[in-house]
Protein backbone atom coordinates (compact mmCIF):
# COMPACT_ATOMS: atom_id res chain seq x y z
CA UNK A 1 0.00 0.00 0.00
CA UNK A 2 1.05 3.19 -1.20
CA UNK A 3 1.65 6.38 1.67
CA UNK A 4 -0.55 8.04 0.14
CA UNK A 5 -3.22 5.36 0.38
CA UNK A 6 -2.49 5.00 3.92
CA UNK A 7 -3.07 8.72 4.52
CA UNK A 8 -6.58 9.24 2.77
CA UNK A 9 -9.56 10.48 5.20
CA UNK A 10 -12.11 8.13 4.53
CA UNK A 11 -14.27 9.98 7.24
CA UNK A 12 -14.16 13.09 8.35
CA UNK A 13 -16.90 14.42 11.52
CA UNK A 14 -16.68 18.00 12.52
CA UNK A 15 -18.16 19.21 15.50
CA UNK A 16 -21.43 16.92 14.91
CA UNK A 17 -23.73 17.82 17.46
CA UNK A 18 -27.07 15.31 18.00
CA UNK A 19 -30.00 16.27 20.25
CA UNK A 20 -32.87 14.03 20.45
CA UNK A 21 -36.05 14.93 22.38
CA UNK A 22 -36.39 13.27 25.48
CA UNK A 23 -40.10 13.62 27.41
CA UNK A 24 -40.67 17.34 27.94
CA UNK A 25 -36.91 17.99 27.51
CA UNK A 26 -34.16 16.91 25.25
CA UNK A 27 -31.40 15.30 25.79
CA UNK A 28 -27.44 16.23 23.98
CA UNK A 29 -26.25 12.66 22.74
CA UNK A 30 -23.30 14.20 20.93
CA UNK A 31 -21.54 18.01 21.67
CA UNK A 32 -19.35 19.32 19.38
CA UNK A 33 -17.53 16.14 18.55
CA UNK A 34 -14.82 15.82 15.76
CA UNK A 35 -12.97 12.78 14.51
CA UNK A 36 -11.43 11.30 11.26
CA UNK A 37 -10.44 7.55 10.06
CA UNK A 38 -7.94 7.35 7.75
CA UNK A 39 -7.23 4.61 4.67
CA UNK A 40 -5.20 1.38 6.50
CA UNK A 41 -5.63 2.07 10.06
CA UNK A 42 -7.94 1.14 12.88
CA UNK A 43 -9.92 3.60 15.12
CA UNK A 44 -11.48 2.51 18.35
CA UNK A 45 -14.76 4.32 20.08
CA UNK A 46 -15.06 3.49 23.20
CA UNK A 47 -17.28 5.10 26.35
CA UNK A 48 -19.35 3.99 29.07
CA UNK A 49 -23.05 3.14 28.02
CA UNK A 50 -24.64 6.22 27.39
CA UNK A 51 -21.92 8.01 26.76
CA UNK A 52 -23.03 8.80 22.94
CA UNK A 53 -20.46 6.27 21.39
CA UNK A 54 -23.57 4.32 19.49
CA UNK A 55 -24.83 7.78 18.06
CA UNK A 56 -21.40 8.46 16.84
CA UNK A 57 -21.20 5.38 15.09
CA UNK A 58 -24.70 5.85 13.54
CA UNK A 59 -24.02 9.51 12.57
CA UNK A 60 -20.76 7.54 10.71
CA UNK A 61 -22.39 5.20 9.23
CA UNK A 62 -25.05 7.97 7.54
CA UNK A 63 -28.14 6.82 9.24
CA UNK A 64 -28.33 9.71 11.58
CA UNK A 65 -27.94 13.20 10.44
CA UNK A 66 -26.22 15.46 13.48
CA UNK A 67 -28.30 18.90 14.06
CA UNK A 68 -25.02 20.59 13.14
CA UNK A 69 -21.44 20.19 11.73
CA UNK A 70 -20.82 17.77 8.81
CA UNK A 71 -19.59 13.98 7.85
CA UNK A 72 -17.89 13.07 4.80
CA UNK A 73 -17.58 9.90 3.72
CA UNK A 74 -14.95 8.56 1.28
CA UNK A 75 -14.92 12.34 -0.02
CA UNK A 76 -19.00 12.65 -0.17
CA UNK A 77 -20.24 15.17 1.84
CA UNK A 78 -23.33 13.57 3.91
CA UNK A 79 -24.83 16.99 5.11
CA UNK A 80 -28.27 17.72 3.50
CA UNK A 81 -28.68 14.25 1.68
CA UNK A 82 -32.23 12.99 1.91
CA UNK A 83 -32.83 8.96 2.63
CA UNK A 84 -32.34 7.95 -0.68
CA UNK A 85 -28.64 9.56 -1.39
CA UNK A 86 -27.59 8.49 2.32
CA UNK A 87 -28.46 5.10 1.35
CA UNK A 88 -26.41 5.27 -2.06
CA UNK A 89 -23.06 6.57 0.24
CA UNK A 90 -23.82 3.38 2.49
CA UNK A 91 -24.42 0.72 -0.04
CA UNK A 92 -21.36 2.27 -2.11
CA UNK A 93 -19.01 3.29 0.64
CA UNK A 94 -19.20 1.46 3.72
CA UNK A 95 -19.29 -2.54 5.20
CA UNK A 96 -20.87 -2.99 8.29
CA UNK A 97 -19.81 -5.48 11.06
CA UNK A 98 -22.87 -6.17 13.67
CA UNK A 99 -22.49 -7.13 17.23
CA UNK A 100 -24.75 -10.15 16.21
CA UNK A 101 -23.70 -11.58 12.99
CA UNK A 102 -27.48 -12.23 12.10
CA UNK A 103 -26.65 -14.19 9.56
CA UNK A 104 -29.49 -16.54 7.23
CA UNK A 105 -29.49 -19.77 8.67
CA UNK A 106 -31.18 -21.09 5.25
CA UNK A 107 -28.03 -20.08 3.33
CA UNK A 108 -24.08 -21.20 3.03
CA UNK A 109 -21.54 -19.52 3.83
CA UNK A 110 -21.03 -18.08 0.26
CA UNK A 111 -24.34 -17.16 -0.25
CA UNK A 112 -24.34 -14.72 2.69
CA UNK A 113 -22.05 -12.80 1.02
CA UNK A 114 -23.98 -12.82 -2.56
CA UNK A 115 -27.32 -11.68 -0.88
CA UNK A 116 -25.67 -8.58 0.07
CA UNK A 117 -24.37 -8.37 -3.75
CA UNK A 118 -28.40 -9.07 -4.44
CA UNK A 119 -29.60 -6.26 -1.89
CA UNK A 120 -27.46 -3.68 -3.55
CA UNK A 121 -28.79 -4.81 -7.09
CA UNK A 122 -26.50 -7.06 -9.10
CA UNK A 123 -28.12 -9.50 -10.80
CA UNK A 124 -27.34 -11.85 -13.46
CA UNK A 125 -24.55 -12.89 -14.90
CA UNK A 126 -22.76 -10.22 -12.74
CA UNK A 127 -23.81 -11.85 -9.84
CA UNK A 128 -22.83 -15.33 -10.84
CA UNK A 129 -19.75 -13.78 -11.66
CA UNK A 130 -19.21 -12.49 -8.02
CA UNK A 131 -18.79 -15.82 -6.42
CA UNK A 132 -14.99 -16.45 -6.96
CA UNK A 133 -15.07 -12.68 -5.43
CA UNK A 134 -17.03 -14.33 -2.07
CA UNK A 135 -14.81 -17.15 -2.13
CA UNK A 136 -11.59 -15.30 -2.49
CA UNK A 137 -13.24 -13.07 0.81
CA UNK A 138 -14.08 -16.42 2.80
CA UNK A 139 -10.42 -17.52 2.35
CA UNK A 140 -9.30 -13.80 3.06
CA UNK A 141 -10.68 -14.24 6.20
CA UNK A 142 -9.62 -17.68 7.22
CA UNK A 143 -12.26 -19.71 5.83
CA UNK A 144 -11.12 -21.15 2.48
CA UNK A 145 -13.00 -23.85 1.48
CA UNK A 146 -16.08 -23.16 3.77
CA UNK A 147 -18.14 -21.53 1.05
CA UNK A 148 -20.32 -24.57 0.75
CA UNK A 149 -20.95 -24.93 4.68
CA UNK A 150 -24.11 -23.81 6.37
CA UNK A 151 -24.27 -22.01 9.68
CA UNK A 152 -24.92 -24.58 11.66
CA UNK A 153 -21.88 -26.01 10.66
CA UNK A 154 -19.67 -23.03 11.86
CA UNK A 155 -18.64 -21.86 15.24
CA UNK A 156 -19.44 -18.58 17.05
CA UNK A 157 -15.88 -17.12 15.87
CA UNK A 158 -16.29 -18.93 12.76
CA UNK A 159 -19.86 -17.19 11.61
CA UNK A 160 -18.50 -13.98 12.75
CA UNK A 161 -15.64 -14.36 9.78
CA UNK A 162 -18.26 -14.79 7.60
CA UNK A 163 -19.90 -11.74 8.86
CA UNK A 164 -16.68 -10.06 8.52
CA UNK A 165 -16.24 -10.80 4.85
CA UNK A 166 -19.84 -9.85 4.05
CA UNK A 167 -19.22 -6.31 5.05
CA UNK A 168 -16.13 -6.56 2.58
CA UNK A 169 -18.55 -8.24 -0.10
CA UNK A 170 -19.03 -4.34 -1.48
CA UNK A 171 -15.48 -3.44 -1.44
CA UNK A 172 -16.02 -0.15 0.64
CA UNK A 173 -13.53 2.39 1.80
CA UNK A 174 -14.64 2.47 5.27
CA UNK A 175 -15.74 -0.55 7.50
CA UNK A 176 -17.91 0.16 10.71
CA UNK A 177 -18.38 -2.71 13.46
CA UNK A 178 -20.35 -2.54 16.30
CA UNK A 179 -18.82 -4.51 19.51
CA UNK A 180 -17.92 -7.16 16.69
CA UNK A 181 -16.43 -9.48 19.64
CA UNK A 182 -19.06 -8.83 22.99
CA UNK A 183 -20.54 -12.66 21.65
CA UNK A 184 -16.83 -14.02 22.01
CA UNK A 185 -13.84 -14.99 24.60
CA UNK A 186 -11.04 -13.60 24.67
CA UNK A 187 -9.18 -15.47 22.73
CA UNK A 188 -11.44 -15.70 20.07
CA UNK A 189 -11.82 -11.48 20.20
CA UNK A 190 -7.93 -11.39 19.88
CA UNK A 191 -8.06 -13.40 17.09
CA UNK A 192 -10.78 -11.83 15.49
CA UNK A 193 -9.50 -7.97 16.18
CA UNK A 194 -5.86 -9.30 14.97
CA UNK A 195 -7.75 -9.93 11.40
CA UNK A 196 -9.81 -6.84 10.84
CA UNK A 197 -6.28 -4.94 11.82
CA UNK A 198 -4.59 -7.59 8.73
CA UNK A 199 -7.65 -7.00 6.35
CA UNK A 200 -7.29 -2.94 7.17
CA UNK A 201 -3.78 -2.92 6.29
CA UNK A 202 -3.86 -5.34 3.22
CA UNK A 203 -6.85 -4.07 1.92
CA UNK A 204 -6.61 -0.02 2.53
CA UNK A 205 -10.11 0.53 3.93
CA UNK A 206 -10.61 2.53 6.99
CA UNK A 207 -12.09 0.45 10.08
CA UNK A 208 -13.71 2.11 13.12
CA UNK A 209 -14.97 -0.15 15.65
CA UNK A 210 -16.98 0.30 18.89
CA UNK A 211 -15.95 -1.37 21.86
CA UNK A 212 -16.22 -2.00 25.02
CA UNK A 213 -13.10 -4.19 25.46
CA UNK A 214 -10.20 -1.98 26.49
CA UNK A 215 -7.83 -5.02 26.38
CA UNK A 216 -8.19 -5.11 22.25
CA UNK A 217 -6.76 -1.18 22.71
CA UNK A 218 -3.50 -1.78 21.93
CA UNK A 219 -4.23 -3.42 18.39
CA UNK A 220 -6.03 0.04 17.51
CA UNK A 221 -3.74 3.30 15.42
CA UNK A 222 -6.37 5.58 17.39
CA UNK A 223 -8.59 5.69 20.34
CA UNK A 224 -11.83 7.98 20.87
CA UNK A 225 -12.96 8.40 24.09
CA UNK A 226 -16.89 9.82 24.29
CA UNK A 227 -18.32 11.10 27.66
CA UNK A 228 -21.66 12.72 27.80
CA UNK A 229 -20.74 13.13 24.39
CA UNK A 230 -17.65 14.49 23.88
CA UNK A 231 -14.50 13.21 23.19
CA UNK A 232 -12.15 13.72 25.75
CA UNK A 233 -8.75 14.92 25.12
Amino acid sequence: MSLTTTLKTQLKITDARVVYPDGTGTVTALNGVSMTAQAGEMTAIIGESGSGKSTLLSVAAALVSPDSGTVTVAGEGVGGRDETERARIRREHIGFIFQQPNLVASLNARDQLLLTDHIRGVRGKALRSRSQHADDLLACVGLGGFGNRRMHQLSGGQRQRVNIARALMGEPELLLADEPTSALDHQLSREIVELLRSLTLDLGFATVMVTHDRGLLPAMDHVVEIRDGRVLD
